[in-house]
């Protein structure tokens, strides 16, 4: 069986804007935090690597996915009674310790938060939120922000079946990452 970090070094790509400077080593903007890594390391909040130039991020895993009423999400009034199909990652640049979603958001960072990923395309979970009946889905579950290619690719396959995307996050997140989500995601909230 694989270890964590073997999922995550096999499921990574170039992340879409990068910028490097030898002040701060790599910087991935859209990661939500312009983070120092280092060769081996899983990075800043354990995600943006830089195995090698350019800065590499995770993508096609899913740590969690469900379809539950809107009014639990904190856009409810957005489409009430609609269905949001929520899908998120691993990891967090905060360490909360009444964080709901302490498995997913501390995986990386804590050995006691036990929770692997699914392998999943974007093409997968837009497939099963529409046969679960969503009408909305939801990057959440983890911070969202250091994530954001992988939320971004499956955001354009959602605009492209129609669906109303959404982002729950903690804020914590670069002018660059918050511009370069702007024009894919329909509902935001920042905790």
């Amino acid at each position: 069986m694989s270890t964590l970090r073997e999922i995550i070094h096999e499921n990574v790509r170039e992340g879409e804007p990068t910028k490097s400077s030898t002040a701060t080593g790599c910087g991935v903007l859209p990661a939500g935090i312009v983070a120092r890594s280092q060769m081996a390391n899983l990075g800043f909040a354990r995600f943006a690597t830089t195995r090698a130039e350019p800065c590499l991020c995770p993508g096609a895993m899913s740590a969690a996915s469900n379809a539950t009423p809107s009014r639990k999400k904190p856009f409810f009034h957005a489409h009430p009674g609609a269905l949001a199909y929520s899908f998120g990652m691993l990891g967090c640049d905060l360490h909360c310790g009444y964080c709901q979603n302490w498995v997913t958001s501390q995986a990386l960072r804590d050995p006691a938060a036990v929770v692997g990923p699914m392998r999943v395309t974007p093409e997968e979970l837009v497939r099963d939120a529409i046969r679960q009946g969503g009408q909305v889905i939801v990057s959440t579950y983890n911070e969202p922000l250091i994530t954001s290619e992988w939320a971004m690719a499956v955001f354009k396959e959602a605009r492209a079946t129609g669906l109303v995307t959404g982002f729950v996050s903690n804020g914590n997140g670069t002018p660059q990452v918050l511009e370069y989500l702007r024009s894919w995601v329909d509902l935001t909230r920042w905790t």
